[in-house]
């Protein structure tokens, strides 16, 4: 089935904390000992994935630390929840709900050879609560190559699953 782009309505996109459910999510922080910062989830790395990738289409994206301040840190759990917190934290954008249903590395030792991801991405508008565009990724594999620790490779999993989920979204509005 063709995923059809996103409406011309959507200009301004906010991705909100992706959900990661139950025991299937990764414990595993990515790196953060370069120059003392912070470790990241792995939601704040598919989240800034998803930024990078809608920012390279030409959409304007809300700013994380502006969407977790106005969220207080929390996630939403579904894509109307999203639509709500979008809409009582008044973001002014539509909103990106990222439901990862899947996310299992198939490591050797120390060494990742690729994951399984599955995941729903959703656009809501804040205002109606209606999904707007939508796709879901059956759960396939990303597979890695060369030597890449866990952290390093739910980066470039990352990266490699959000173009392949937006590339349907089209080229966002002429900035």
């Amino acid at each position: 089935m063709a995923v059809p782009p996103a409406p011309k309505s959507v200009h301004r996109i906010a991705v909100l904390p992706p959900h990661i459910p139950g025991p299937n999510a990764p414990a595993t922080p990515t790196s953060g000992s370069l120059f003392n910062a912070p470790p990241l989830t792995l939601g704040d790395v598919i989240a800034a994935a998803a930024r990078l990738e809608l920012v390279r289409q030409g959409f304007q994206v809300v700013d994380p630390i502006t969407v977790d301040t106005a969220l207080h840190g929390r996630g939403p759990t579904s894509a109307q929840i999203a639509a709500q917190m979008a809409r009582e934290a008044r973001l002014d954008a539509t909103a990106m709900f990222i439901d990862v249903r899947q996310w299992e590395p198939n490591n050797t030792g120390m060494r990742t050879d690729g994951v399984i991801v599955a995941m729903d991405v959703t656009l809501v508008d804040p205002q109606t609560g209606f999904v707007v565009w939508g796709v879901h990724r059956a759960p396939k594999p990303v597979p890695l190559y060369g030597v890449l620790l866990q952290g390093q490779a739910d980066v470039f999993v990352a990266e490699t699953v959000m173009r392949e989920v937006l590339a349907p979204l089209g080229k966002g509005p002429a900035t």
